[in-house]
């Protein structure tokens, strides 16, 4: 009698911060874990062991992230421990969430029966980036986040050979949370953004659009999220004169308290100017019924496509004042539906439609890469 032999999976991600990359990594750990995979996991982390958030049964090592000085000869050090412990687990596969010079150390000491993968989740990467390179040369497959990034490098490169697409799981939705709809005519418009407030989400664009949409326009916005860019948006709302339409409201909750935060507003915007794949906000937006409008920027169209419960604009201040007009005056026309969006997201981005995509791959990695 025959009995399948379980795969041994090898994953390496960073652990720290609340960002897509960090959602990635453990849920994608959760995947290989319920599907019955074996796995263990390697941490690019500048936590303490004690504190990391998963899998501590499963760590099989720990990278430091930012070091300086004589730090770096102990990530030196932990680097060369996981690879040998990497070598010893002799994995059949090992995926790296990210593109990074860690993960590209430690392919050195796998065995070469392994089939590698690494995770680029950067949309329109230049091909002349070290990071690409060194990847593709060390890794046998690049795994990129979304349809249109596959055709990106297809058109780009002059052998697109062992790059495919592999999606991100967002995190999965809280059972019940549904943005709920009213009838008639709404009054009052509230939309949100929740990220990092960084230079290249647009928000300065944004803030520009909301300030030259009529006045009587009844909109406020929630910004949901902290970074460096917060003390320059509140001096330019200031200076825009919107500060009554715009509330920063720091770190957002997570579980059911998110959820329903998420589910509570009309609408979402997402502004990006540059740096995307396909961010998960997005995904985690869709699955509670939220419609958004979004820029034309890295992945974000794939989730746009046949779509009508989004908006999809250029990055530039007049296609955003446009789109935003299209958004608010859908939104006070109730014409978005919750249960619609909810079910575009289930056919094409729940967690089994996911699951089955990486599934395929891990059952024949040099097929899925070929």
């Amino acid at each position: 009698m025959s009995h399948t032999v379980t795969k041994k999976i090898l994953l390496i991600g960073h652990t720290d911060g609340l960002g897509g990359a960090q959602t990635a990594y453990r849920e994608l750990f959760d995947f290989v874990k319920n599907a019955g995979y074996e796995v263990k996991i390697i941490n690019i982390t500048d936590r303490k062991l004690h504190e990391q958030p998963f899998g501590r049964t499963a760590l099989m090592g720990h990278v430091e992230h930012k070091v300086s000085g004589l730090q770096k000869i102990t990530k030196y050090w932990n680097l060369v421990l996981s690879g040998i412990r990497g070598r010893y687990y002799n994995p059949d596969i090992f995926v790296s969430i990210g593109l990074s010079n860690s993960s590209n150390f430690i392919t050195k000491f796998l065995p070469s029966g392994c089939f590698k993968i690494a995770q680029d989740f950067i949309a329109d990467r230049s091909q002349e980036e070290d990071i690409w390179n060194i990847s593709r040369k060390n890794f046998d497959g690049i795994a990129v986040q979304a349809p249109s990034m596959l055709d990106y490098w297809k058109t780009t490169l002059t052998n697109p050979s062992g790059v495919n697409w592999l999606p991100c799981f967002p995190q999965p939705p809280v059972d019940g949370v549904l943005r709920s709809v009213t009838d008639g005519k709404k009054d009052q418009i509230k939309l949100a953004y929740f990220g990092r407030l960084a230079g290249n989400k647009g928000l300065n664009l944004l803030f520009k659009s909301l300030a030259a949409l009529p006045a009587s326009a009844n909109l406020t916005l929630d910004l949901w999220g902290k970074g460096d860019q917060e003390n320059y948006l509140k001096q330019l709302a200031k200076d825009l004169d919107i500060l009554d339409k715009i509330t920063f409201s720091g770190g957002y909750p997570a579980n059911r308290e998110g959820a329903e935060l998420m589910a509570s507003y009309d609408g979402l915007v997402l502004t990006s100017t540059e740096m995307e794949g396909l961010p998960l906000i997005l995904l985690e937006s869709m699955a509670y019924g939220l419609p958004f409008m979004a820029t034309n920027i890295g992945a974000i169209r794939d989730c746009c496509k046949d779509n009508p419960d989004t908006i999809l604009v250029q990055p530039t201040q007049d296609n955003i004042t446009s789109g935003l007009s299209i958004l608010v005056n859908r939104l006070k026309n109730n014409q978005f539906d919750p249960v619609r969006l909810r079910q575009y997201y289930e056919q094409n981005f729940s967690s089994a439609v996911m699951a089955a995509r990486w599934k395929e791959c891990f059952d024949n990695p040099k097929l899925f890469f070929s």
